[in-house]
């Protein structure tokens, strides 16, 4: 309910003109370079069904968001925008791009077709391991095991020793089943995300000793896109970009397996679609002090950027190899969608921008 009381809040400011008073106030002396970022995207009804999908965008939100980008930005190609800065010096007009991590189902057969038919571009990063449904994703066995499991603090408190952290739920958080198990699933995430894959792995094997394995109901839900997927949308404008063959947390590999893991995918993808590839996108991102380090070795290897996952807006000044990244809320309200844009492009987000589906 106090959510809604801001939301309402939110779109009174907005449509009493405050928010462009505000970007009139604090209006960049150049244009800015929104970049937004996305995981999956998932049907209305699958999002009210399913509690492990309600953080997740839906098809009529992402919907609203194209056309409140369209209606307020450029909307192009990252790709398009770092030439931009680069022959030009600048941005000619604000502008925005839509990214997609990973490599979902939902990339080809939900999003690709809005794209189409609100003429826009995006930029994909698939991680190759995943195309054609080659490996099962940490996160979705994960999901799995929260979906099944025991909700009780016993249960829990056997996760908490295996993980070696809390995941910051008592009594009262486990009432509403539903939010408790997401609550579960994202503390875990966060966790997880940041450690090295090898210890993550002995991990997730030391959880399936005692969580039931639960991926047989999330299947269909947290599919893969297929090469052949890969090929069409590219040749209908959709650009591609890498994100390694693993989904390796680089913050622990060194420059070696770094640099194979990356110029791997990178001669994969531009083999499979006959089209140069000049883009990356960091596995997890938030490590923007540690990726300082593999500048040199993307530039030697033909990439123009690199993108984080870090709140900000991109410039001038941004470093090219360490592109900021925002996301947007869960709403099909334009009101809100604008507001939140229209601060972004002006200031520095607040909000985090730890990528909900990993």
């Amino acid at each position: 309910m106090k959510a809604q009381y801001k939301d309402f809040a939110k779109k009174i400011l907005y449509y009493g003109g405050y928010y462009s008073l505000q970007e009139r106030l604090h209006a960049p002396s150049e244009h800015r370079l929104l970049i937004i970022m996305y995981h999956n995207i998932v049907t209305d009804q699958d999002q009210r069904s399913h509690w492990f999908l309600k953080g997740t965008p839906s098809e009529s939100q992402f919907e609203a968001v194209l056309t409140t980008l369209k209606k307020h930005y450029r909307v192009i190609s990252v790709e398009d925008a770092v030439q931009e800065i680069r022959e030009v010096g600048k941005l000619k007009e604000r502008s925005a791009a839509i990214t997609f991590d990973d490599g979902y189902r939902s990339t080809y057969s939900i999003v690709f077709p809005l794209l189409q038919r609100l003429g826009v571009t995006a930029t994909v990063y698939p991680y190759i391991d995943w195309i054609d449904g080659q490996i099962t994703p940490w996160w979705f066995i994960l999901a799995g095991m929260i979906n099944q499991c025991e909700l009780t603090l016993k249960e829990i408190g056997k996760i908490e020793t295996v993980l070696g952290n809390s995941v910051g739920l008592d009594a009262n958080s486990l009432k509403v089943p539903a939010d408790a198990r997401w609550a579960l699933l994202g503390s875990i995430k966060t966790i997880m995300m940041r450690m090295n894959d090898e210890i993550r792995n002995q991990i997730i094997g030391e959880l399936h000793g005692f969580l039931p394995d639960g991926r047989d109901d999330l299947f269909g839900l947290y599919d893969s896109m297929t090469w052949e997927h890969v090929k069409e949308m590219s040749a209908h404008g959709i650009r591609f970009g890498a994100h390694t063959c693993s989904h390796t947390n680089l913050s622990h590999v060194t420059l070696e397996t770094a640099e194979r893991e990356i110029i791997e995918s990178k001669h994969i993808i531009e083999n499979h679609l006959g089209v140069k590839v000049t883009g990356f996108a960091y596995p997890y991102g938030y490590d923007v002090a540690g990726y300082q380090r593999f500048k040199p070795m993307l530039e030697k290897n033909g990439f123009r950027y690199a993108c984080t996952s870090w709140p900000g807006y991109v410039d001038t000044a941004s470093d090219s190899y360490l592109l900021d990244r925002i996301g947007l809320p869960n709403t099909s309200s334009s009101a809100i969608l604008a507001r939140t844009l229209s601060l972004d492009y002006c200031f520095k987000p607040e909000h985090s921008n730890v990528p909900s589906d990993t």
